[in-house]
């Protein structure tokens, strides 16, 4: 009990709860100052309050990822052992999800990034197949690219380098596809697509428009947790920010639909 006391209070009073509750206790001010604010005012103030109340709440609960994040990660399952090893010439993929820049360190690899690499490492390893990681760097910005701070970290790890092609141009998914599959097309016919789950569908449809050879998708990073409790259907960071980045993809494949 004191630990759903201490996790409701903490997801209360911190964003985005606390975005909730100033919301809440304005309509309450307003209903009770109704007669001094007048009822046309009023009308006009409470419904986008109630509206972006209502938006808040889901995006940061269990119900935006149910309608956000779910449909996106559970059309992939996780890649079995008889996709991976169905032919020989194959080449893993990695797609770059994000490098941090400017640090007391340097330039460090996301989180995302090192969670999709780690991924494409582990099928590498059972394989023996040759990686291909994708990833550029933004207009503007000293450093390496994603790509070569990706391929730093696999050398790291025991992959030789001769087994590794790097394309640094991309900023986007879309470009992603085009320059990795133009790189790989003349050595290799089958590419092992390794991402993240909430990502996966916006590059397959990416790949699936520059790739004629066989595609395998291997999704990693799965958010979606199928596991429900009381504390889900409170407002709170983590859901928050699952929702955003579904937000992001759906947003990402209407605009890639429209530009096929």
């Amino acid at each position: 009990m004191d630990f759903f006391i201490v996790k409701f209070l903490s997801s209360l009073l911190l964003p985005p709860g606390l975005f909730i509750l100033l919301l809440l206790i304005s309509l309450l001010f307003l209903h009770f100052k109704r007669k001094e604010f007048g009822l046309t005012l009023k009308s006009k103030i409470v419904l986008p309050l109630v509206v972006l109340l209502a938006m808040i709440y889901i995006l940061s609960s269990y119900w935006g990822e149910t309608l956000l994040v779910r449909p996106l990660e559970e059309r992939f399952s996780p890649i079995t052992e008889e996709e991976l090893f169905e032919r020989e010439d194959t080449v893993i993929v990695v797609l770059g999800g994000g490098v941090v820049r400017g640090t007391p360190q340097g330039e460090e690899i996301g989180k995302t990034t090192l969670t999709r690499l780690y991924g494409g490492w582990q099928l590498h390893n059972q394989t023996g197949f040759d990686l291909a990681v994708s990833g550029g760097v933004p207009p503007g910005v000293a450093g390496l690219s994603e790509a070569e701070i990706m391929r730093d970290v696999l050398v790291d790890w025991g992959v030789g380098d001769q087994q590794i092609i790097t394309e640094g141009e991309s900023l986007n998914t879309w470009l992603n596809a085009a320059n990795t599959t133009a790189l790989l097309s003349d050595e290799y016919d089958r590419i092992i697509l390794v991402t993240s789950a909430t990502h996966m569908r916006r590059s397959i449809y990416s790949f699936r428009e520059h790739w004629e050879g066989e595609l395998v998708a291997a999704p990693v990073d799965y958010t979606f947790d199928t596991e429900i409790s009381l504390l889900r259907f409170i407002p709170n960071r983590f859901a928050l920010d699952k929702s955003l980045r579904a937000v992001h993809e759906w947003l990402g494949l209407v605009w890639y639909y429209f530009k096929a």
